[in-house]
C-alpha cells in the first residue's frame, strides 16, 4: 500500500559494468523540484556492501537536496 504522502517519482535503471541499479527520482508534486533519490541494486541483495553504498548515497544526497547537512539530516539553523 502506497503512503498518502509518499512523493510522485520516476525509475530509470542503469547498467555500468555489469551491475543493475534502478534509481528512483522524487519530486515535489507542487515545483516539480526534486527532493530524494533512492538507489537500489538488482536484484536487490540487502545487506550487501554494495547495495548499503548506494543507500546511504542516496539518504546523504536526499538531505543534501533538502538543504539538509547530508551526514547528520540536521537542517541549518535560520536567521531571524
Amino acid at each position: 500500500m502506497r503512503a498518502k504522502d509518499r512523493l510522485p517519482a520516476e525509475t530509470i535503471q542503469l547498467d555500468i559494468d555489469g551491475f543493475r541499479i534502478a534509481v528512483s527520482l522524487a519530486h515535489c508534486p507542487d515545483t516539480g523540484a526534486l527532493r530524494e533519490l533512492v538507489f537500489v541494486t538488482r536484484p536487490a541483495k540487502e545487506g550487501t556492501e554494495l547495495n548499503n553504498m548506494f543507500r546511504e548515497l542516496g539518504i546523504q544526497l536526499s538531505r543534501a537536496i533538502q538543504g539538509r547537512d547530508p551526514v547528520t539530516g540536521v537542517e541549518p539553523k535560520r536567521k531571524t
